[in-house]
């Protein structure tokens, strides 16, 4: 099987390299991404660095990949909006008219659980039926609700190409790399004063694994992904030993804002403290039951492993 990955230069898409180089039935890899590998590749993998804002049919068509794994988007908050949108959207489209023009068999994109949104009236799990509807001001849950509409408009007009939307929690690991665990590099770690929020992981190596069986199984459809069970925002920082403040809401959403507007910080505008204030738990129900898949961490264990890498 020939596998194209977009983002391949990233966190998962290295992680899913790098297992997907020593099955013996991947026959060749293409990683598109605009930064060269962080990984040594294998000769069976070979890399083109391309912004996905332009068009890549060519690439894609050249290289015929049975599959193709859309991993690439601007996860960290900019103050460009519609240059992330650019990036993110249009990053979208042109993915889907290259697999299109080359003839993919299946089509994998990997969401998030954010696009449901953090609110205080979420149940107490989220299902794949559940109302979509990402905080206005919190860019990569916004664009990630809008690509899903643009894979579904084009799986309507694509029938024979198979779509599946992995919706995820943020993926930890001991090669851990994304909001929360840059949140967790700081030397003081912030919480909102009565809000101890459970949070939900899923591990690294569950993530390329679950991808490797679709892949295998020709899966389609939309799926939460997530860890069993969950791990409180205190319970976190205690794993990592990190020193924790508790702030009230008002006043650190006051902070975080002004900060952020005065560009005395870059990390998050003030939206991005919903995450730990209300819960936004998924359900990875439909998953275990449609698929009969297991994973091997749960949220917990999740969080411990990249806890181990930082102790």
């Amino acid at each position: 099987m020939k596998i194209a990955i977009t983002g391949g230069s990233g966190y998962v898409g290295s992680c899913l390299i790098k297992k997907l180089e020593k099955e013996t039935w991947v026959e060749s890899i293409l990683s598109i991404d605009l930064n060269p590998p962080n990984i040594k590749l294998h000769t069976k993998t070979k890399y083109v660095i391309h912004d996905l804002i332009n068009p890549f049919d060519d690439v894609l068509s050249k290289f015929k990949p049975d599959v193709l794994i859309h991993l690439s988007f601007v996860l960290k908050p900019t103050r460009n909006r519609k240059k992330t949108e650019n990036v993110n959207l249009n990053g979208t489209l042109n993915a889907l008219q290259a697999a299109k023009a080359s003839k993919v068999k299946q089509i994998i994109y990997f969401s998030s659980t954010t696009i449901y949104g953090a609110y205080p009236d979420n149940p107490k799990w989220l299902n794949e039926n559940s109302t979509i509807r990402p905080a206005p001001r919190f860019q990569y849950a916004v664009d990630k609700a809008k690509s899903e509409l643009l894979f579904e408009s084009f799986a309507s007009d694509n029938k024979s190409t198979k779509i599946l939307i992995l919706r995820g929690c943020p993926v930890m690991g001991p090669n851990a790399n994304n909001f929360i665990s840059n949140a967790f590099a700081k030397p003081l770690l912030i919480g909102i004063r009565k809000h101890d929020p459970p949070m939900q992981f899923i591990h690294e190596d569950d993530v390329v694994n679950l991808m490797e069986f679709c892949m295998i199984n020709e899966v389609s459809g939309t799926y939460n992904v997530a860890g069993d069970g969950t791990i409180t925002w205190s319970e976190m920082a205690k794993l990592i030993r990190a020193k924790m403040i508790s702030l009230p809401a008002s006043l650190l959403y006051s902070l975080t804002e002004i900060s952020w507007q005065t560009r005395l910080q870059s990390e998050s505008s003030s939206s991005g403290l919903d995450f730990i204030k209300y819960r936004w738990t998924a359900s990875a129900q439909k998953l275990k039951e449609t698929l009969r898949y297991q994973f091997t961490h749960s949220s917990h264990s999740a969080w411990q492993t990249f806890c181990d890498t930082k102790t």
